[in-house]
């Protein structure tokens, strides 16, 4: 049964709590330093220390204790007497049973003490509010001061002059605005965190508005836990209606203080974490725990589960940024399960949003401009899909089903991982410190074999070139691998079968033990609650490059850069190398080890090297990076400049196409490889056509 509290036995509480050395501390500062300080911030612990009982009364009824603790701090502090003129007592760290949902507020929420946890959505600009108006009688000149506590501005319904004789007929009031008291308030839209929500849902939002010193402290895709009471108000129909709104009052906003927050890691757990980082076995358990439905793909997983750690974020002594998140472009032809294992990672790890790029545009994925409903229609920022997905995972599916605007946002992105927003009059930057996995096919729908694949790949080489690791997915008729694979899915649906069964059902000719047993490399080794703690924990590590571990990157990077000595093509460039640090961190950070030793290094060298082989690899067994980073091979480029002068040479008044083939066939150029020349520069507006000539431009 709830204990009730008289108002002296309330300002009794309140006087023992601030009686602490750390309270009159506070109180002292705010009385020096009144207005610039004017809120005390007391931890609910302390409330909670000195009595459980007076600690759940401030939860039920925050106005009434809230008041009193107003009056019982002002008492404390002399000079303050202007009316409207207060100190805050703001509420901090409230319990868990405290901590609601919004898709779990009720009616029985209301008028309330609670926190919310979630993302800000939406923020406006900081505005004055009247919170105590000064008027003046239009007859007699009598002030009269009279409370705001809503939207609406409240006039004095009578004169208060007794010798006056206004109250006797109608009379109007002036409003010294000058004279009245104003607090700032801002409006600020909460929406549930991605993480929290699964199977799809709706992620619900909230309103809540800030007043005060605390105004203009967040801005849109913070992740904040706000404490305050919850309110109805009618809805602003022209016909009364029973069904009300909600707010949130809001007392306090406390930021997230660590990387995922909102993933509890308890001592047991932790023990588990640990137990787990010792096994000899772990990075290849973490990988047949990604996605064990999907069958193979062996290399793509252990690359995806490198990005899940990620490397470490960097800090320069002149202030320059190095990103330690890793992006990876799946490019494949249809039904090889990319979406499928977009859909899982977005699942999996600890923050993952998911976004087809087909149904996104620049501003669902960056942030939108949108108009403000506080009353003037002013437009605000509302975060995108990146920006939710701040030190978290973005899949993206269907990369190339997006236009070349809205695939042109997504360079800052992944490269300085912040969106600079310059909409509707609203100059931003926003932070996406985020990883990114995409998935996309190729030009044609599926890849031709004799085409090099370079040149299937339909995305602008700027936007390629950021890409730490890009795969190449083929789906090509192959007896012993079709077998497997068929196996494998058939399995899979026979465990899910035997899932779903009821217990204790029995079927002839079915003996669901047996089934478990043959299909249990479906199951995950690890359970994918403890595989996201598991991450969690890990980013509390920043490891450091041994001297071994650094030999080795060099040793790789120079080799391969040594494959150009030529000066013709460029193998590799200085942000793979980047890439060679990244995944050797993130293989460090999945052993929980403090140092990269040479193992994390040869696994980094080993999956860029691939990489390098199937999308950048010349016929010469060496490396030629042009092909991502410009869309054109050096040896392309050698064409064109053979094409360039055939047309020097002879295309006085335009040659044909033919022509331009017999031209290089006395130089050794096969037909096809002139044609591609002739057309990567038509394309590059070098040429043009005019009825069947080419000309020069």
């Amino acid at each position: 049964m709830a204990v009730n509290f008289q108002d002296s036995e309330i300002q009794a509480a309140w006087n023992d709590v601030f009686s602490r050395d750390k309270y009159r501390i506070m109180i002292s500062c705010i009385a020096d330093n009144f207005p610039q300080k004017k809120s005390l911030m007391v931890d609910y612990a302390d409330i909670n220390t000195y009595n459980v009982d007076f600690a759940m009364y401030v939860l039920d009824n925050p106005d009434k204790c809230f008041e009193i603790a107003r009056k019982t701090v002002m008492s404390l502090v002399p000079n303050i007497s202007r009316p409207g003129e207060n100190i805050n007592v703001r509420i901090f760290n409230l319990p868990r049973d405290a901590k609601v949902d919004i898709r779990n507020l009720r009616a029985d929420h209301l008028r309330r003490l609670i926190a919310v946890e979630g993302l800000a959505r939406k923020v406006t600009t900081v505005k004055p509010r009247m919170t105590v108006a000064l008027f003046r009688c239009a007859r007699c000149g009598t002030e009269m001061w009279v409370d705001q506590p809503g939207m609406l501005l409240k006039e004095p319904m009578m004169c208060s002059n007794p010798e006056g004789s206004c109250n006797k007929q109608a009379t109007r009031f002036i409003l010294d605005d000058k004279a009245s008291v104003f607090i700032d308030t801002q409006k600020i839209e909460i929406q549930e965190s991605p993480e929290g929500l699964r199977g799809g849902a709706q992620p619900e939002r909230l309103t809540g508005y800030v007043e005060d010193d605390i105004a203009g402290e967040v801005t849109a895709g913070n992740r904040i836990t706000l404490n305050g009471v919850l309110r109805s108000v009618e809805k602003s129909d022209r016909d009364k209606s029973t069904v009300f709104e909600t707010y949130l009052d809001v007392v306090s906003v406390e930021f997230e203080q660590h990387e995922y927050d909102e993933i509890q890691i308890t001592d047991e757990d932790e023990k588990e974490i640990l137990r787990m980082s010792k096994d000899p076995d772990l990075f290849d358990n973490i990988v047949k725990s990604i996605s064990p439905s999907i069958y193979g793909l062996d290399s793509v997983k252990k690359a995806i589960a490198l990005q899940l750690f990620g490397g470490c974020h960097k800090e320069m002594d002149d202030g320059t940024v190095m990103r330690g998140d890793m992006h990876i472009l799946l490019m494949g032809d249809p039904g090889v399960a990319k979406s499928q294992l977009l859909r899982y990672m977005s699942m999996l790890a600890p923050r993952g949003i998911y976004a087809s790029g087909k149904s996104a545009s620049a501003a669902g994925l960056t942030a939108a401009a949108v108009r403000d409903d506080f009353g003037d229609g002013r437009w605000t920022l509302e975060a995108g899909a990146l920006v939710l997905a701040d030190k978290g995972l973005a899949c993206i599916d269907e990369l190339d089903k997006m236009t070349d605007q809205d695939r042109s946002s997504l360079h800052e992105a992944m490269e300085s991982q912040r969106i600079s927003v310059a909409k509707a009059g609203i100059t931003a930057t926003l932070q996406c410190r985020c990883s990114m996995l995409a998935a996309a096919n190729p030009k044609f729908g599926r890849f031709e074999e004799d085409t090099p694949i370079a040149d299937q790949i339909d995305l602008p080489p700027a936007l390629m070139s950021r890409f730490d690791l890009i795969f190449v997915l083929t789906d090509k008729p192959e007896k012993r691998k079709d077998t497997a694979i068929t196996e494998h899915i058939l399995k899979a649906h026979q465990r899910g079968q035997v899932r779903m069964m009821p217990e204790g059902t029995h079927i002839d000719g079915v003996d669901p033990k047996r089934i478990l047993e043959n299909t249990d490399n479906i199951r995950p080794v690890y359970d994918v609650e403890i595989l996201r703690k598991y991450v969690a924990y890990s980013k509390r590590m920043t490891p450091v490059m041994t001297e071994e571990a650094k030999s080795i990157i060099e040793k790789s990077y120079l080799r391969i850069r040594a494959m150009g000595g030529d000066g013709s093509s460029v193998p590799i460039t200085a942000r793979q190398l980047e890439a060679f640090v990244r995944l050797s961190e993130a293989s460090a950070k999945m052993r929980l080890s403090s140092v990269v030793t040479d193992v994390d290094a040869n696994r980094a060298v080993d999956l860029v090297e691939d990489y390098l082989r199937r999308i950048a690899g010349s016929d010469d067994g060496g490396f030629d990076i042009d092909k991502i980073a410009t869309g054109i091979s050096s040896k392309d480029r050698n064409k064109m400049d053979v094409v360039r002068e055939i047309m020097r040479d002879f295309g006085g008044d335009g040659l044909t196409e033919e022509e331009f083939v017999q031209h290089g066939e006395t130089q050794g150029i096969p037909e096809a490889e002139i044609r591609r020349a002739i057309k990567q520069l038509h394309d590059a507006g070098e040429f043009y056509k005019a009825g069947n000539l080419y000309k020069r431009v």
